[in-house]
């Protein structure tokens, strides 16, 4: 199959795609040259993914670098109340990212399945850190900018809002990576349909749900009330719909 039978965009993304390159045996000695492969080498990842070439050494260095980098920005969001706030937050949005892709993996991995991939297990692991490192690496990208606004406002209510921005933004662009992804491993082989158009829009519905329950109930931005508790998990239970309510109004009370 050659690019000439797609659109000529898909052409053109597929033709930079194949001339990708990038050695997946070099993340045993360089962990982090993912982030190099993710932003100028994604091809030559997909193809590996697809091949099943290195994935012990892509499923380490994604999960660290997705670690390290949505801790760094988690460390920015607690700046908004200095202190034990600044770790716990640091803490706290590992958690909320990586816990919602491994909460959402079986379901990727056994509805593709059902639908006709032949991904491995481990392979549907791989993609699923793929899209939290894309949008950890986007979230590095906006760090600077949400620092600044941290330690220079103090209304917890333009802070949420921005925050959440930051996010949306990283997110569409992690899901535009595995949507790439997704046509990029068709092209190469279309007789194993990797990953299922159709649900994977139903997927990302799901794996956006996820992961607002999963940051309410963790809460890695956690603005207490004036001499109330420090606590790094409180366990109450809600739905993330009241949540934001709760942390408006508490932002209110602040000023």
């Amino acid at each position: 199959m050659t690019p000439s039978h797609f659109p000529s965009a898909d052409a053109k993304l597929f033709d930079k795609l194949e001339r990708d390159q990038f050695d997946g045996a070099t993340l045993s000695r360089r962990p982090f040259g993912i982030v190099g492969a993710i932003l100028r080498s994604q091809g030559a990842v997909l193809r590996d993914l697809g091949g099943e070439s290195h994935l012990g050494g892509y499923l380490s260095s994604l999960a660290v670098t997705t670690l390290l980098f949505t801790a760094a920005y988690g460390a920015v969001m607690g700046l908004f109340h200095p202190g034990l706030q600044t770790l716990y937050a640091a803490a706290k949005l590992p958690i909320v990212l990586l816990g919602t892709g491994l909460l959402c993996t079986p379901t990727f991995y056994v509805f593709n399945a059902i639908l006709g991939s032949r991904f491995t297990f481990r392979q549907s692991l791989a993609t699923v850190l793929l899209l939290g490192s894309a949008t950890s690496l986007v979230l590095l990208a906006f760090l600077p900018i949400a620092w600044f606004f941290t330690v220079s406002t103090s209304g917890a209510g333009f802070i949420t809002a921005l925050h959440l921005a930051i996010f949306l933004v990283a997110v569409g662009y992690g899901v535009g990576s595995l949507n790439t992804a997704r046509r990029y491993l068709n092209y190469v082989d279309s007789t194993q349909t990797p990953i299922n158009g159709g649900f994977l829009l139903v997927w990302f519905l799901v794996v956006l749900l996820v992961g607002l329950q999963m940051a309410y109930y963790v809460r890695p931005l956690f603005i207490p009330e004036v001499g109330g508790p420090v606590a790094f998990f409180l366990g109450e239970r809600g739905l993330f719909l009241e949540g934001l309510g709760d942390l408006l109004e508490s932002g209110r009370r602040l000023r």
